[in-house]
């Protein structure tokens, strides 16, 4: 009774605040990033928000990459200035040029490297060192590297959000998120969350901690698959372009080299935009193991085309033109992914 009184205290007293399993998960993926607070979300999406909406308020300016997630991007366009932030949006490879991209009301610089299916990387130290120069606090979406192969809170990030539906869960059958900061982020990290009631279910927390166990394994299956891709796509005399920071000829290569200690199996590559759309369409859906897809990160082989228009970017990509199409290289056998993708480019020509 003393304890509901709150005069003695207690490690649980509601669910949606914390569970011992909400804090297994959670103080696994701190630990990971070294960060000392993390807050599990129902959605990649979620993380996502509750951390901008962790750090910006009415009258303040925010900056986002063009090249954001697009259900991030539809929240910043509508919610977010709806609740009286100004959004600007700036070139992925902005760099050292963000700082001229600063207001005095900018209160976030958010990050995503690689960009989302244009996979543009960020120096990532050159612009979080020019934000705390004036004081704006950084996120970065880093569903692509993971703690695992991308330390971004060490190369000076406030805030990191990642999909745990991607690599951490790892089999395509939940949905999840995690945000991670230390000092006053974490702590309004944990603020926001509790205010807002968002929190994981036990089950999806269980298949969280459970996709731990093997990430490691499966991202470096994963990532050896996407670059034996990315090599034979480039040797092809179809594909125009692939769009892989990995490659040395990627012109992210030497971020890739300074800050990531390993890929992961998403990437891009442009066809010729001679080929005619239905020929493509039926290429493609006559693939054996590659499945169509968006929601990365699992076991199996996705392909995908990506149609980017005016609502998903103010700025022109700067890839080749062409059919944009992203593949994510699952775990299954690295020589058969490429049959099958070889299968289906002999069925264009």
């Amino acid at each position: 009774m003393a304890q509901h009184r709150g005069e003695l205290p207690k490690a649980y007293d509601y669910g949606r605040i914390g569970t011992p399993t909400s804090a297994a998960f959670e103080q696994a993926v701190a630990a990971l990033y070294d960060a000392e607070a993390c807050i599990s979300t129902p959605s990649g999406l979620s993380a996502i928000t509750t951390a901008i909406l962790s750090v910006v308020k009415s009258g303040d300016h925010a900056l986002f990459p063009d090249s954001l997630y697009g259900s991030s991007r539809r929240f910043v366009t509508s919610l977010l200035s709806d609740l009286g932030v100004e959004v600007s949006f700036y070139v992925p490879r902005a760099n050292a040029d963000i700082a001229g991209e600063f207001k005095e009301n900018t209160s976030l610089l958010y990050l995503e490297s690689p960009g989302s299916l244009t996979f543009e990387l960020q120096d990532i130290p050159a612009m979080t060192t020019l934000a705390r120069q004036q004081n704006v606090t950084t996120i970065c979406d880093n569903t692509w590297g993971t703690a695992l192969h991308y330390p971004v809170l060490k190369l000076g990030v406030d805030i990191v959000v990642e999909a745990a539906t991607k690599y951490i869960a790892g089999h395509s059958d939940v949905n999840l998120g995690v945000a991670a900061a230390s000092g006053q982020e974490g702590k309004k990290l944990k603020a926001i969350a509790r205010t807002l009631g968002i929190c994981a279910g036990p089950e999806d927390l269980y298949l969280g901690l459970r996709g731990l166990r093997t990430m490691r394994l499966r991202l470096e299956q994963s990532g050896e698959n996407g670059i034996l891709l990315a090599e034979q796509l480039n040797n092809h005399p179809l594909v125009k372009e692939v769009i892989h920071p990995a490659l040395p000829g990627s012109p992210d290569y030497a971020i890739y080299s300074r800050d990531f200690s390993g890929p992961c199996g998403l990437f891009a590559f442009v066809l010729t935009d001679s080929i005619p759309q239905d020929r493509l369409d039926k290429a493609v859906e006559n693939m054996d193991i590659f499945a169509i897809g968006d929601s990365w990160g699992g076991y199996e082989s996705l392909i995908k085309q990506a149609h980017l228009n005016s609502n998903l970017r103010q700025f022109t990509p700067e890839h080749t033109p062409g059919h944009l199409i992203r593949v994510y290289a699952g775990i299954e056998h690295g020589p058969d992914l490429w049959a099958d993708i070889e299968a289906m480019l002999d069925r264009l020509t």
